[in-house]
């Protein structure tokens, strides 16, 4: 750029017009008090600086392109910004209004790209941060002849390789330690089905639609009908709550979630139809065992059935998990073993559960609790006849 006294200054700049070779040449733009020119070996224009418009753009907004409309097939730009300090366009109110907009619409574009990269980032993640919240709301609208098709799927795959205590038996000896809690439900939206597995393991699951397996091992460790009847209360919770729906919408994706979010649930659908494989080996996140513990209390209370048994339960666990600690790992690294189990584990700390279930308990009212222990002891002694079957000899 150079400029003389009179104000006149020069700066390199670029024209567009259909005179020169492929619209587009180089040349000299100078600038005067009242003047704006451009000119090259080619041809040249000069307008007024009143009325012209002067717009910033390009990449960074590092180019600043004029036209006037009294020329309107003529367009000029510089990439010398040093332009703007001219007196000329310092003094022109108009001219640094125009200048001021530009840089403000740029601005606004950049906060508007900026937003959207943004929400294509936090979307997905929130989406992955609240998942459970997201799942509440979604599973409500899976028809329960789908999570009951579900269930029974899931359900048939696993009597194939399980001995379950006949039909009959369980009715008799069974439901009428659970039908307390039938009889207290919030809603009737399932027909709830209970089974004995001949399994030493203690533990019970539920599976979508109602389908509750009990392991002859928690029956046969338990020493009341309240201890059985909390982890029954437990995973009803995980049935009504819609849990094992949940954890595989968990699974679906961002992409079929987001849809389904949107009032599509196809893709969620067909996810669900090959979901059995998984509810057989699915674990709850800590979320929805808080809230099994939570609702099963609540429901054993309505039922008038001793909540301290779902305590003695999980201090039965407690102990078992204090065995396999022992047996994993010796005195020295106990401590470091335990503290690992608990941070990988998806449940949470047994300590920890049995000392929200005590300040639950204690803070409900007192009640007269049901004495179901006769009805117990009868389904304890068929239930060790059905474990012992499994080692006499087949005829």
């Amino acid at each position: 750029m150079s400029q003389s006294s009179d104000n006149l200054a020069r700066y390199a700049g670029q024209a567009f017009h259909e005179s020169f070779r492929n619209g587009k040449a180089s040349g000299e733009i100078s600038l005067t008090d009242v003047h704006v020119q451009f000119h090259n070996d080619q041809g040249q224009v000069r307008f007024s600086i009143r009325g012209a418009r002067f717009t910033l753009g390009g990449a960074s907004d590092r180019l600043l392109f004029i036209s006037h409309p009294s020329q309107p097939d003529w367009n000029l730009y510089t990439s010398d910004l040093s332009i703007l300090k001219h007196p000329a366009l310092q003094n022109d109110p108009e001219v640094q209004q125009q200048v001021r907009q530009a840089r403000n619409t740029k601005r606004w574009a950049w906060g508007v790209f900026g937003s959207m990269g943004a929400l294509i980032i936090a979307i997905p993640l929130c989406i992955l941060l609240f998942m459970d919240s997201i799942t509440g709301l979604l599973a409500p609208q899976v028809p329960v002849e789908w999570e009951t098709s579900m269930g029974e799927k899931a359900f048939e795959r696993y009597t194939l390789g399980q001995e379950l205590l006949d039909p009959e038996a369980t009715d008799t000896l069974l439901m009428p330690l659970v039908q307390p809690l039938l009889q207290h439900l919030d809603d009737d939206r399932y027909e709830y089905r209970f089974h004995i597995s001949r399994d030493e393991q203690v533990n019970a699951f539920a599976l979508p639609g109602g389908f509750i397996i009990i392991n002859s091992g928690l029956i046969l460790k338990a020493d009341s009908a309240a201890e059985v009847l909390g982890v029954v209360a437990h995973e009803i919770a995980h049935v009504a709550e819609q849990h094992s729906v949940r954890n595989i919408m968990g699974t679906a994706g961002v992409y079929i979630t987001v849809n389904a979010l949107l009032g599509d649930m196809t893709g969620l659908l067909s996810v669900m139809v090959s979901a059995a494989p998984l509810l057989l080996n699915q674990s709850y996140s800590r979320g929805f065992e808080s809230e099994a513990d939570e609702l099963g209390l609540a429901l054993l209370h309505r039922a008038a059935i001793d909540p301290e048994g779902l305590i003695t339960f999980f201090e039965k666990l407690r102990a078992l998990e204090q065995k396999q600690l022992q047996e994993m790992a010796g005195e020295d690294t106990r401590d470091t073993v335990e503290t690992t189990l608990q941070f990988l584990s998806t449940h949470p700390a047994t300590d920890k559960r049995i000392k929200n279930l005590r300040e639950r308990i204690d803070a409900l009212p007192h009640q007269r609790h049901r004495d179901l222990q006769t009805e117990f002891e009868a389904l304890q002694e068929r239930v060790k006849l059905f474990v012992a079957e499994e080692d006499q000899p087949s005829s």
